[in-house]
């Protein structure tokens, strides 16, 4: 098979992700689904001010770590920034603002609408955070846990990926059919498990900004976990690309 030289060219622009081209794909599935959305999300009369407010200062934040990290070079670890910053500062505050701001709509298609903005939002959370996670992953050596998990930046963002997909699961099951899904539901555990994973996955990013203290290596005879002295000294990524 042959293909006209703009559609390869175009074909290969699509490899933008080092050895593992798939993982563009996902990332830039999640941009083009999220992106969007989370404007609308944002820029959309009704719901609370504040969440509103971190939609917008979450983008414009996720704009400057991303911007910054690519002027580093092309390499998995600088997509592991890039989808985790997309995923969690630019497109969950959105997703937030949206599920809140359902309680503002006096019209039920309204209150569907910003549940459906959430719904995939956080869709689009979940695939750009995975693709950040599978970037870093293989960025290391192989063997498990050989020298993954190794710092708290990488445990705790490891509980906040594990909570994601988890609820990502339990909203599934509680809206039923795809094709016909119940919208309008609540749920304490979901809303708990959500508010948690939120939490966690911004902690995890404000660790990996700040520094990557190891605690803890799985190679070692005798396992424990240790803080070192270093633990408060800033060496992350944030000095990487904005100084001190």
């Amino acid at each position: 098979l042959s293909f006209p030289p703009d559609l390869m060219e175009a074909l290969q622009a699509l490899n933008f992700v080092p050895t593992y081209p798939a993982l563009g794909y996902v990332l830039l599935s999640s941009g083009l689904l999220g992106l969007p959305l989370a404007l609308q999300a944002v820029a959309t009369p009704g719901g609370p001010f504040r969440t509103r407010m971190a939609g917008i200062q979450g983008l414009l934040l996720a704009a400057s770590i991303i911007a910054l990290t690519l002027l580093k070079g092309n390499s998995l670890f600088v997509w592991h920034v890039v989808g985790m910053s997309f995923g969690v500062f630019a497109l969950q505050p959105a997703a937030l603002h949206a599920i809140l701001a359902r309680r503002s709509c006096k019209d039920v298609e309204e209150r569907k609408n910003r549940v459906n903005q959430h719904k995939f939002l956080q869709i689009a959370v979940l695939g750009s955070v995975f693709m950040g996670f599978l970037a870093i992953y293989k960025n290391k050596p192989a063997g498990f846990p050989g020298k993954h998990f190794m710092s708290v930046h990488s445990l705790v963002g490891l509980a906040a990926l594990l909570l994601m997909g988890w609820n990502m699961l339990d909203a599934a099951y509680r809206q039923g059919s795809p094709i016909d899904p119940r919208l309008l539901w609540s749920s304490w555990l979901h809303r708990s498990a959500g508010t948690l994973a939120f939490t966690l996955s911004f902690s995890a990013a404000a660790l990996g900004l700040f520094n990557r203290t190891v605690v803890v290596d799985w190679a070692a005879s005798s396992i424990r976990f240790e803080l070192p002295e270093t633990w408060n000294e800033m060496n992350g990524w944030a000095k990487s690309t904005h100084g001190e």
